[in-house]
């Protein structure tokens, strides 16, 4: 019988092309045919890597000609989705530790073939996965862009509202209600554009219309809007239930009535697409070719590059100097000399402010930062006659490869921003400036900008405590909230607490926030106490606060400054810094308790031996780790490791909680095994505010 086998992409990295021939040999005798290309440069392996697609690298350790780590770091500049396994020659665990630090996805030992393939087989399988989620992905944004640009082209007018806001309006709308554009519109009160003498009637049946919309087939409602002119205008809308975003609103409809004209709608695109100041493209569709090339992008194609160049201080240096109409001037400028100076291919646009970008055909590096500091050169070096001034600017370029790695638009112009941010931050001559080109390097720049944020909320008190109910299943009422932390990014998205804590910790300022966690939750906790309520807080501590001898004095006098009882708080010391200073934490644990301050060992269970730190350890809470309440929902029948555990726990009189608990089966099982209390989100979720109504559960 004949059978077909897919073949993988092998580039292999050695001192020896004999050794490179016999690994080829041994993957096509295992049934594991590849397609190797054996390099020993690092100018070998960036051409090869820029010409085409690899599945995987195999590197020797002891590789002189190109090391491990110019591997590595060549495979991260490009930005490409290249697992490698480094082949050690060292039998111990300390050669597996420093190659995985390194950025190796495993170190197996050399000749040990049989562990080999079955490595090769698990990252040539996770590599197969991420592929499919990015096409999936890719897949579910081009629908949503469908979506909003069917939504866009109609002719119709269509709005939504959410809580009084117009979250989406398409500019069919907007020009009905005499508006320039949807930009006018969207994330604006309602209210705000209706004439007075309307609002009240508008209040009362937008209030009633999620109750009465099913009594009747079609609802409509008739106002006058006002416009920026100040313009009455009266309007006619069909009103329907509908979702935006996942979160349900209320949808408006106008009938357009008369199509236009072919030529009004090409004249509508034209404006559409087109910056009115310097005649390139615009943002909009600088993003939509992005998102293009994104989607063009295969597991065997190489896609295109995106130049982001940005005038450095272009406030002070040239709004401040000649105004904004000088500064229209300048812009101009610019853009006429980057027409003049790319490629037919490239796609040029203004992106807003003092941005431009440039989609280019080029992908070899070199070649981009050559292309790039031509722009950032003239800028540099040209004399811009404004309203009879003189003005010498800079300009910094940001580059970023567009790759099989790459999903959304935003996320290259932000990867193209952070590159520019990078390069103004190391300039030493003057702050804000780059005058150069960066090429953007996905993980220091995803770090750089994580460490700049947490000195940044550190410094300026943006983190934001939040605070999740924890229960008794005992009958008690008593208020107790587990305190958890919340960072937003750039984007005002919240920052995943595991990338929170490598950061923090990498920059020595965990116990910093530690101790910043600690105030504020005495603040919070003073202030809800006094409105008669007695909660008690539960709050994470790291090992850094663990060895700070310092932290309990601290305490005291934090305590007696904010009068509030030592007993109203717990602290819980993960099981992992447990373990690993246990005679720090049992010498805290009685200092705390001197005081009247109560401990908890959190994320319990884990360890080989976990009962054992309750030997040396005198706490007198737990909290089990969630990995056990996933146990019970993902096999409710099976509930005896749980039940086990906090049955030991209950035979040495220790209270016990369990996070992570999703519904109400979890809940009612966890009250058989006699669990003290549970916190999760079928309770609540962590909220801002100290608000659960404990009473209700006594």
């Amino acid at each position: 019988m004949n059978t077909s086998v897919n073949s993988f992409r092998l580039i292999i990295i050695n001192d020896s092309q004999e050794e490179a021939q016999r690994l080829t040999s041994m993957f096509q005798n295992a049934g594991k045919p590849c397609r190797a290309k054996y390099v020993n440069t690092e100018e070998a392996l960036d051409k090869i890597i820029k010409e085409q697609t690899w599945d995987l690298a195999i590197i020797d350790s002891d590789s002189q000609n190109l090391t491990p780590a110019t591997t590595i770091r060549t495979i991260k500049r490009n930005g490409t989705d290249l697992p490698v396994i480094m082949l050690a020659d060292d039998e111990t665990d300390r050669s597996v530790v420093e190659g995985m630090k390194l950025g190796a996805s495993d170190v197996v030992q050399l000749d040990d073939d049989q562990h080999l393939l079955l490595v090769v087989s698990r990252e040539l399988s996770n590599r197969e996965h991420r592929r499919r989620t990015r096409i999936v992905e890719r897949k579910l944004k081009e629908i949503e862009r469908y979506n909003h640009q069917l939504l866009d082209s109609s002719k119709d007018g269509i709005a939504f509202i959410q809580d009084g806001l117009f979250v989406f309006a398409n500019e069919s709308f907007a020009e009905m209600l005499g508006f320039d554009g949807k930009d006018d519109i969207e994330f604006l009160p309602l209210m705000d554009m209706i004439a007075e003498d309307d609002q009240a009637h508008v209040k009362q049946v937008l209030k009633n219309f999620p109750l009465v919309h099913e009594q009747q087939k079609n609802h409509f409602l008739s106002f006058h809007t006002i416009n920026n002119d100040k313009q009455a205008n009266k309007i006619d809308i069909e009103l329907k239930l509908g979702n935006f975003d996942e979160e349900p609103c209320i949808q408006f409809l106008i009938n357009a009535g008369n199509v236009s004209s072919e030529l009004l709608e090409t004249e509508l695109e034209t404006v559409k697409y087109t910056d009115a100041i310097t005649g390139l493209r615009n943002r909009t569709f600088l993003l939509e070719q992005i998102q293009h090339a994104i989607d063009k992008t295969t597991s065997t194609e190489i896609a295109q590059s995106f130049i982001l160049i940005d005038i450095d201080h272009y406030e002070s240096m040239v709004e401040d100097a000649v105004g904004i109409t000088g500064g229209d001037d300048v812009l101009k400028n610019i853009a006429d000399f980057l027409s003049q100076h790319t490629q037919e291919d490239d796609i040029i646009a203004r992106i807003g402010g003092n941005s431009f970008g440039i989609i280019t055909q080029e992908h070899d590096i070199e070649k981009l930062v050559n292309i790039s500091e031509v722009f950032t050169d003239y800028i540099g070096k040209h004399l811009f006659e404004i309203k009879e001034k003189t003005l010498q600017l800079t300009a910094s370029g940001g580059i970023v490869l567009i790759n099989e790695t790459k999903i959304d638009a935003k996320d290259v112009i932000n990867h193209a921003l952070i590159a520019i941010k990078n390069l103004r931050k190391n300039n030493q001559e003057k702050e804000g400036v780059g005058n150069g080109v960066n090429l953007y390097q996905p993980d220091e720049g995803k770090n750089t900008v994580l460490f700049t944020a947490l000195q940044k909320a550190l410094s300026n008190n943006q983190f934001k405590l939040l605070f999740q109910p924890v229960i008794s299943l005992r009958g008690e009422s008593n208020e107790r909230y587990e305190v958890q932390i919340q960072m937003l990014d750039e984007n005002q998205e919240s920052v995943a607490a595991d990338l929170i804590i490598e950061a923090a910790n990498s920059m020595k300022i965990t116990g910093k926030i530690d101790r910043w966690i600690v105030l504020e939750s005495l603040k919070y906790l003073s202030s809800h106490n006094k409105n008669g309520h007695n909660a008690q807080l539960l709050i994470n501590i790291s090992h850094f606060t663990l060895c700070d001898e310092g932290f309990i004095p601290w305490l005291k006098v934090a305590l007696k400054a904010a009068k509030i009882k030592a007993s109203a708080l717990v602290f819980q010391v993960n099981e992992t810094d447990a373990i690993n200073y246990l005679t720090t934490t049992k010498k805290f644990v009685e200092e705390l308790q001197a005081i009247d301050v109560q401990c908890s060992i959190s994320h319990f269970g884990c360890a080989i031996d976990y009962m054992k730190i309750l030997d040396h350890v005198p706490v007198e809470q737990i909290q089990i780790d969630g990995s056990f309440t996933l146990e019970i929902k993902d096999n409710p029948e099976q509930t005896d490791t749980v039940e086990a555990l906090l049955s030991s726990l209950h035979k040495l009189e220790k209270i016990t909680t369990v996070p992570l608990v999703e519904n109400a089966t979890i809940l009612s099982k966890l009250w058989k095994m006699g669990a003290h209390y549970i916190q999760g989100h079928y309770v609540q979720p962590p909220s801002v505010e100290m608000d659960y109504e404990f009473s209700a559960e006594s």
